[in-house]
């Protein structure tokens, strides 16, 4: 099967290019997808579509988990334009799961191209794709990005005015940044199980230790350490652990090594109380 090659410097340069993000990913400055079969997508649809170009075509290949507990950390997605404007990104959650897709295109002509690049970019993981017609802003945070340079920066200029986070997010994310989200993004610290989603840092807390009938005295204890710590109670996340508790942090938080340290306190104070409570169970 004859794929498009990760190396096309003169198709991108023909008409500008800009990446933003760490040099870990700079790989991405020279990833070229052609774009016809999404703009013929987009043009299907003009006629029903209100502000016509603010919507974009959005192919997202999402980690596929089940390879041996392994998954990518982030969602690749290549995004065109109805002028043609291309974009290749990865980002923090799906944009197609993050924003309402109002048409959706089942089958794509191009998905071997896409499959190979995810695969080239994250050492042979597979992913599944999705593709569909979602309005700008995105609602997700890009960790990394390559793109036509006049729309990306004019995207960047508008998202900073709203005062809102998605293409933009790539210009603070450095090597330092980038290799801590992926240390947390399907991590540990600590006791606990770690993920990241747009939402926040979630934090799971799980102790194999105690018996069953002393999981409802613990997570007690967990919930009153949270609240003593000002943390944040966690929304529903499919976890497969048994937890005893979870919080989550501010997303922002990833920039700073304070509320981390806040965390290894709270976990310390956990095991003081264990220790104590545990001489009379």
């Amino acid at each position: 099967m004859k794929y498009h090659s990760l190396l096309q410097f003169k198709e991108w340069g023909a008409w500008g290019k800009l990446y933003i993000g760490p040099s870990r990913y700079r790989i991405l400055e020279s990833v070229d997808f052609g774009n016809s079969e999404l703009l013929e997508f987009l043009e299907s649809k003009k006629e029903r579509l209100d502000v016509y170009h603010r919507h974009v075509a959005v192919v997202t290949c999402s980690p596929n988990p089940n390879q041996e507990h392994k998954t990518a950390p982030f969602f690749l997605n290549f995004l065109t334009t109805p002028s043609g404007d291309k974009v290749v990104g990865l980002s923090i959650s799906n944009p197609l799961q993050r924003s309402p897709v109002i048409y959706k295109l089942q089958e794509l002509r191009n998905s071997a191209t896409y499959l190979h690049v995810f695969e080239q970019i994250f050492k042979g993981l597979s992913c599944n794709l999705q593709c569909g017609i979602v309005k700008l802003p995105l609602k997700t945070r890009f960790v990394a990005l390559a793109g036509t340079d006049s729309f990306l920066e004019k995207e960047i200029f508008s998202e900073k005015v709203l005062g809102h986070e998605a293409f933009s997010f790539a210009q603070k994310v450095d090597d330092v940044i980038i290799e801590r989200i992926e240390r947390y993004k399907f991590g540990s610290f600590g006791k606990c199980i770690t993920a990241i989603t747009d939402d926040g840092i979630y934090f799971f807390v799980v102790d194999k230790t105690i018996r069953d009938e002393h999981r409802t005295l613990f997570s007690e204890i967990v919930s009153l350490l949270r609240k003593k710590h000002n943390f944040e109670a966690a929304k529903y996340y499919p976890i497969q652990e048994r937890i005893i508790g979870s919080f989550v942090l501010d997303f922002n938080a990833i920039f700073s090594e304070e509320p981390f340290l806040k965390v290894s306190q709270l976990l310390e104070e956990y095991e003081r109380i264990k220790a104590l409570i545990t001489q009379y169970l």
